[in-house]
């Protein structure tokens, strides 16, 4: 398809395209979205621990992904097969059948891990896990990065996990002692992480969520905390959340806004409705081929008629067209008014025709002359003619 593009279109598609080129070639800004997507690359996304669980801590055990609140999960029995749940999110704020569906799985035995800045008041009360956000004095003091680290010898590293910018200030600081385990402290020995044994299994749970996203994991030795909150799950099956998330709205409500919401997928968006709008502007002109001009036909038979109406006047045989003119004249009243034009019937025609006596009489006087002659002048013919035209435009 040929695109015919005017002149003057071209200095708006030139600029058009160097404010793309611009765009494309741009740096762009880091996107901080805190999506803890298992597919997510951006700097808090969760697509890096999702390779390191698969790969590296549990590469022999099937990973299941989850988009189902945890009361559509399946009602397992003691017997069933116990499974890791991984919940990695900004606020974990379970309803109270929700809650009761976990306390269930985990007193089967299955280990629920929770990383998360917020519990939500109706969780927190059930595993009796307080968390405080509350900015302190002490925090403003602290220059250096934020770091945390296990109370286990085993797993303590003496450099600590450092945190230079993605670390909230959360901890827990409310709990019974004697319902859980403290696991790992930040700097300040606050604790960050906890085992809370139930039934056959265990929650363990994080007030670090931004510890697990990609950011950290590949900042400093990051990676070792992780894998040592991992190595205190037993080899199971993974199952890993992607209902709990802070994005799960924006995904779930419409395409638009889920291609709005990342830089990439909002620029292709724009530039395939540019390149829309310009099809439509060169190429929205209706298109078609010509359309020939066609001739109307002619009337050969007007021509016919013309013709021998010519060449009877060329041979000057007058009476020999006036009487043809008689003739169409008789033939005319006798299909229009159904009566025969003669002597006795003109009073009949005038009646029908609304043309007075003394014009028929006038006129057939002429015909009879006309008939009863041998030869006729070019006057009488003439004379002949337009009487009879006469009858033919009064006459009803």
């Amino acid at each position: 398809m040929k695109i015919n593009i005017p002149k003057n279109a071209f200095p708006v598609i030139g600029i058009l395209i160097i404010l793309i080129l611009m765009e494309l070639f741009a740096p762009q800004p880091i996107d901080w979205t805190r999506s803890f997507n298992e597919d997510d690359k951006r700097p808090f996304g969760c697509f890096l621990l999702r390779e390191l669980i698969e790969e590296e801590f549990f590469p022999e055990q099937e990973f299941e992904i989850s988009r189902e609140a945890i009361f559509n999960y399946p009602i397992l029995d003691s017997l069933a097969p116990n499974k890791n749940y991984i919940f990695v999110t900004d606020d974990f704020s379970p309803q109270k059948w929700e809650i009761k569906r976990l306390l269930n799985l985990v007193k089967n035995g299955n280990q629920i891990v929770i990383a998360t800045s917020n519990l939500g008041k109706v969780f927190s009360d059930t595993i009796h896990v307080q968390f405080n956000s509350d900015l302190e004095f002490t925090d403003l003091a602290v220059k250096n990065a934020r770091s945390q680290n296990f109370e286990n010898p085993n797993l303590k590293d003496k450099n600590n996990s450092k945190y230079s910018k993605a670390f909230d200030n959360t901890s827990i600081n409310k709990f019974h002692k004697d319902s859980l385990i403290v696991l790992g402290r930040d700097n300040q020995k606050r604790i960050q992480l906890v085992k809370i044994p139930y039934g056959k299994g265990n929650f363990f749970i994080s007030s670090q969520p931004l510890a697990f996203t990609n950011y950290n994991v590949v900042q400093n030795k990051n990676a070792d905390y992780i894998a040592g909150v991992f190595s205190y799950l037993p080899a199971n099956p993974i199952v890993w959340d992607e209902y709990y998330k802070p994005l799960r709205a924006l995904r779930s409500t419409s395409p638009i806004v889920f291609l709005l919401s990342s830089p990439p997928l909002k620029m292709a968006y724009y530039l395939l409705l540019t390149c829309l709008i310009l099809v439509l502007i060169f190429q929205g002109k209706r298109k078609q081929k010509m359309i020939p001009i066609l001739k109307p036909i002619p009337n050969t038979t007007l021509q016919f008629i013309r013709t021998m109406g010519r060449l009877y006047y060329n041979r000057k045989n007058h009476k020999d067209i006036a009487l043809k003119k008689i003739k169409y004249l008789k033939e005319f009243c006798k299909s229009r008014y159904h009566i025969d034009l003669s002597i006795d019937t003109l009073n009949e025609v005038s009646k029908r025709s609304g043309i007075s006596l003394k014009t028929l009489e006038i006129l057939f006087k002429l015909i009879n002359k006309i008939s009863n002659s041998n030869n006729i002048s070019k006057e009488e013919l003439e004379d002949l003619n337009s009487k009879v035209d006469y009858i033919y435009k009064s006459g009803k």
